[in-house]
């Protein structure tokens, strides 16, 4: 068994090869570039490379060097002298389990598959499918969030972001929001409650999908929803320009408060001066701290002229602070920072209509939400009936006793209300007063 392992592994480090970018050629499969992030022109690296365009990309990027995967693509040229030895290397820099990848052609992806090697038939199992797209919708949230973290590094040293991968970054992330909303925001709140060091690259990401997901839901055109995107993802890139122990401690909920308020202005700098991103997002931006009773920063931006996508900026940023964060007491359960949200917008803080789509997409009480039934009993919110939003299914894990049940029950709270039982949910519950393992329930 050890023998057979070990050739395997020198099997699968011998097909790692580095080679000059002047040897790359179509159908290569591209491992990792071997130099800073912010020169490839992609936003993920692992990839078939498919037309002789992304090879150009990569020979006029800068870049001298890659690692291919001989195993998964063609091979250098007999004839070709690599001017490289090939030898056995670390890990990718972001590794993402995509071996099957393919972006569609064109300049920069609008697309991305990280589907797996075989998908399972639904039909052998009506829940395999969902599983899979859940995986789908998880990888390409790492992917982005890695590409985002190489980005906002180069800027640290004075490198510009790449327009064209950030827009295709926005647009990925919008495809996926097109082919499964409902999923998308089942798999971003399960992924919050498995969370426990949210990073500033996971929050930008989660930030541009929250926004596409409430845009759509406010029907906008695609093109508004890919901009709100974009500018979701850049946001927060003012922070790179701030002393990093200030930022750390922002996410440990830790605050200087006055030192982080220039991440704005630096973020709009960075944005307007390095870039050719349009007004609009710049604009976006520059608001994401603003709030429609002129309160937030910077101080003269609020009001009635906020744009939409600012609006919506300032609402979801709140929101998964608030969910991830928080305040002195830390993170909210979602359906208490949505609570708070339709409070605010009640005293003319966010706008109402965007709260209340909010509402609609991850109902009144959101997944992986703990609550105590009016039995006495306590539950996990499964899954919302967007009829019925006050009637969700639910695992029930503690009796009326007090006592916690040894195997959880299901209990779909929409069906108890149409024959007649009068169960619904009382009070949410403070998930860190329970130990409950989220993953073994969202992951069975």
């Amino acid at each position: 068994m050890s023998s057979q392992s070990g050739a395997t592994s020198a099997s699968s480090r011998s097909s790692l090869q580095r080679i000059p970018t002047s040897q790359l050629r179509t159908g290569m499969f591209l491992v990792r570039v071997l130099d800073s992030w912010w020169k490839s022109p992609f936003f993920v690296h692992r990839r078939l490379l498919n037309t002789s365009t992304e090879v150009e990309q990569l020979m006029s990027s800068g870049i001298q060097e890659v690692e291919i995967d001989t195993s998964l693509g063609v091979e250098v040229s007999s004839g070709c002298d690599t001017g490289l030895a090939g030898s056995p290397m670390e890990e990718a820099e972001y590794p993402i389990d995509s071996s099957n990848q393919k972006d569609v052609e064109g300049d920069l992806p609008t697309s991305l598959s990280l589907g797996l090697e075989s998908s399972p038939n639904p039909e052998s199992d009506p829940r395999a499918e969902e599983r899979t797209n859940r995986e789908e919708i998880t990888q390409l949230r790492e992917a982005v969030a890695a590409a985002v973290e190489g980005a906002f590094e180069g800027v640290k040293t004075g490198h510009p972001i790449s327009q064209p991968a950030v827009h295709g970054a926005a647009q990925a992330l919008l495809q996926q929001v097109l082919a499964h909303p409902g999923l998308v925001a089942e798999t971003l709140l399960i992924d919050s409650l498995n969370q426990f060091n949210k990073t500033l690259y996971a929050h930008v990401v989660d930030t541009a999908v929250y926004s596409i997901l409430i845009g759509l839901q406010l029907e906008w055109d695609e093109g508004e929803l890919e901009r709100v995107g974009v500018a979701g993802l850049l946001h927060d890139v003012g922070y790179m320009r701030l002393p990093q122990n200030v930022v750390k401690a922002h996410w440990e909920g830790r605050n200087d408060a006055v030192l982080l308020q220039k991440h704005v202005v630096m973020g709009e700098t960075l944005v307007k001066r390095q870039t050719q991103f349009s007004e609009d997002i710049v604009q976006a931006v520059r608001e994401h701290h603003v709030y429609q009773d002129g309160s937030g920063y910077p101080e003269g931006h609020g009001g009635a002229q906020i744009s939409k996508s600012g609006q919506l900026l300032g609402i979801v940023d709140y929101f998964d602070e608030l969910i991830t964060v928080g305040g002195s007491s830390g993170a909210l359960p979602a359906a208490l920072a949505i609570r708070r949200l339709y409070q605010e917008a009640q005293k003319g803080k966010f706008s109402t209509p965007y709260i209340e789509a909010m509402i609609r997409i991850f109902g009144v009480f959101p997944l992986g939400t703990v609550v105590q039934l009016s039995t006495g009993e306590q539950a996990v919110v499964m899954k919302q009936h967007p009829e019925i939003g006050l009637k969700p299914l639910v695992e029930i894990f503690c009796g009326s006793d007090g006592k916690l049940l040894a195997v959880p029950q299901e209990c779909d709270l929409s069906e108890d209300a149409s024959l007649g039982h009068d169960v619904s949910i009382i009070k949410v519950l403070d998930p860190k007063e329970h130990t409950l393992n989220f993953q073994a329930y969202f992951h069975s």
